[in-house]
């Protein structure tokens, strides 16, 4: 019989300087809450922890490995659930146009409710800071992540449906950038809850046109492969 190996523990001094790491992270996440990402400053978060400016340097180098570790704790982006969890699987072109707006609605709401997300898209847009290296990291991991529920997400299978989508998301997180900033776009309200719905129901509509008329242009070409 065979003796089971010994469990492993860890020391007291890596479980407090977790601890303490822990600590740091979540500081820094209630100060971008607060203040936005690019005015996070070294002085306000070791403030914020209660700790001493030495700790954040000797666990993340600095204000860079904060935003990593920062980057990798919390779920800044949605995952697969969170954008079409629940949905009925794709067998007919109400059910694809249906998953579809799904997706494209949750992926517009998730940004439009999370300025933190929203700052962190515009922020390769604007004038480089300390951490802009830290926040492209933090965006190419984030970028895997959305590539693996694209992945998952069989009724991209289909070409049609999965340009639709690519140019629909990257409408909506254009429209959910810019209404953290100008109330309107073309004359439409979409800082406002109402025109914010307003604007999703577009897309709805587009959806349902497009998913329609591609499923009819499909059944012709077979209709004259016959």
């Amino acid at each position: 019989m065979t003796t089971p190996l010994p469990k492993t523990t860890k020391g007291k001094g890596r479980l407090k300087r977790e601890a303490t790491e822990a600590q740091i992270i979540d500081a820094f996440h209630r100060v971008v809450a607060r203040e936005g990402l690019r005015n996070v400053r070294v002085n306000e978060v070791i403030k914020e922890a209660g700790i001493g400016k030495g700790l954040l340097y000797n666990y993340f180098g600095g204000l860079p490995g904060l935003v990593k570790a920062w980057g990798e704790k919390y779920k800044i982006w949605p995952d697969h659930e969170e954008l079409i969890g629940g949905a009925a699987p794709s067998g007919t072109p109400t059910d694809a146009a249906e998953q579809l707006k799904q997706m494209v609605v949750n992926h517009a709401n998730s940004l439009k409710k999370h300025p933190i997300r929203i700052e962190l898209l515009a922020e390769q847009f604007l004038k480089p800071t300390a951490i802009s290296d830290a926040l492209s990291h933090v965006r190419a991991q984030l970028g895997k992540e959305h590539q693996a529920v694209f992945a998952q997400t069989h009724i991209l299978d289909d070409e049609d449906h999965h340009s639709l989508a690519i140019i629909l998301m990257a409408a909506a997180s254009y429209l959910s950038m810019r209404s953290a900033h100008a109330l309107q776009y073309m004359g439409e309200d979409i800082a406002s809850e109402e025109g914010w719905s307003i604007l999703l129901k577009r897309f709805e509509r587009l959806i349902d046109q497009v998913t329609l008329a591609a499923h009819i242009e499909k059944k012709v070409k077979a209709l004259h492969a016959l």
